[in-house]
């Protein structure tokens, strides 16, 4: 395409001057994918904090550490530990809304692919269940997987919409930034000199090469062909003002906090501010995390241990308090008090604030101090005066 030609199809019209800047000469297109850097930044924090906490067994109404344990804490496959493990899955489950697990040889595999036939009273079961390369030949009935499913809208597909817009602004407001800050200039053409073919290779190679050149650097001369006058733009519309970067960062924020809310996730835990940290972090757990773990517990009890069993007291628990850090100096007190009022063993605070347990006879038994006396013998102390 001749440069003449390519001025009417840009610019829509046949004219002789055109106005050029620092953007239209160099075409790449700056976007910033801020829906998926805000989702993925959420679910790694999720994630990551339930990869933390201490999938506790019982038997019998009493704490247990045996194959169950070992297999959701330590190893639940040979190519993943623990931590490797939950992040994937919940990654899955918060990513894609549902996250199949099923157990292979006494591992537990968390499935890439599966497609589920779902029947109103029957059993579902899962079919093309795939890991990886490998794609299993047979079904899985709904009693022998662990199926984790979260609401019946896609997380991610709700927001798509909501940031899709968010995304169309924040462009808009980099193009406005890079525009206020961009050089610009007018060129005007000699048209009597268009119909030269070796003025309209030199005008090509001007406007293609040489010009693009000229704005990138921060010193330059440039040799105009006889025929062509330019004439640079400066003013005060050239000027970058902090205002396109104050929408930048507003909408970038807005989007964060839509999908902090999609989650439950308090907003400025998402985006790092560290005022009130304990109190966000309080606000995260209950509202966030203990409805996701005992979704997994549920199903993990149902599946693995049963009703007859879960009835007498054998069962799993996660433990969320695993999440938070514990600093031993700061609840000296409370672990007084824990300790004096029986509520807990000294092992049992020890394991608590992350330290080994003694294992002795009297570090696993429960003390209470004299302060503490039975309501009714209260009661009978009142009647005796």
């Amino acid at each position: 395409m001749k440069f003449l030609d390519w001025i009417k199809d840009f610019f829509g019209v046949d004219q002789s001057t055109v106005y050029l800047n620092q953007q239209a000469i160099a075409t790449q297109e700056v976007k910033l994918a801020i829906e998926n850097f805000a989702i993925v930044s959420a679910i790694n924090l999720v994630a990551s904090a339930i990869s933390k906490c201490e999938f506790k067994t019982y038997m019998k109404g009493k704490e247990n550490k045996g194959d169950e344990y070992y297999l959701w804490n330590i190893e639940p496959n040979k190519n993943q530990n623990s931590s490797q493990f939950i992040q994937e899955f919940i990654s899955k489950l918060l990513y894609g809304n549902e996250c199949l697990v099923i157990e292979v040889n006494g591992q537990l595999i968390i499935a890439d692919s599966f497609y589920q036939n779902e029947y109103a009273v029957s059993e579902n079961y899962f079919t093309n269940v795939s890991r990886g390369t490998m794609i299993f030949d047979r079904s899985f009935k709904m009693s022998e997987v662990l199926y984790f499913k979260l609401g019946n809208s896609d997380i991610k597909f709700l927001l798509a919409n909501l940031i899709k817009g968010y995304n169309n602004l924040l462009n808009m407001a980099i193009g406005k930034y890079k525009r206020s800050g961009g050089r610009k200039g007018i060129a005007k053409v000699n048209k009597t000199s268009s119909g030269d073919e070796n003025f309209q290779k030199k005008v090509d190679d001007l406007f293609y090469n040489r010009f693009k050149s000229y704005f990138e650097s921060e010193n330059a001369v440039i040799h105009l062909p006889n025929g062509i006058e330019y004439e640079e733009q400066n003013g005060e519309g050239n000027k970058k003002s902090t205002s396109e970067i104050v929408d930048i960062q507003n909408i970038t924020k807005e989007t964060f906090e839509r999908v902090a809310q999609a989650f439950k996730i308090p907003p400025a835990l998402l985006k790092g501010d560290i005022a009130d940290v304990g109190k966000l972090t309080e606000n995260f757990l209950t509202f966030c995390i203990d409805p996701l773990v005992d979704m997994i517990s549920e199903e993990i009890n149902r599946k693995r241990f049963g009703k007859v069993d879960f009835l007498k007291g054998s069962y799993l628990r996660v433990d969320t308090t695993c999440i938070k850090h514990i600093d031993i100096f700061s609840i000296s007190e409370a672990f007084d008090k824990l300790v004096a009022s029986g509520g807990y063993s000294v092992d049992e605070l020890r394991i608590k604030a992350g330290d080994t347990p003694l294992n002795t006879d009297w570090s696993k038994k429960h003390w209470m101090t004299k302060n503490y006396q039975d309501v009714e013998d209260l009661k009978g102390g009142e009647n005796v005066e």
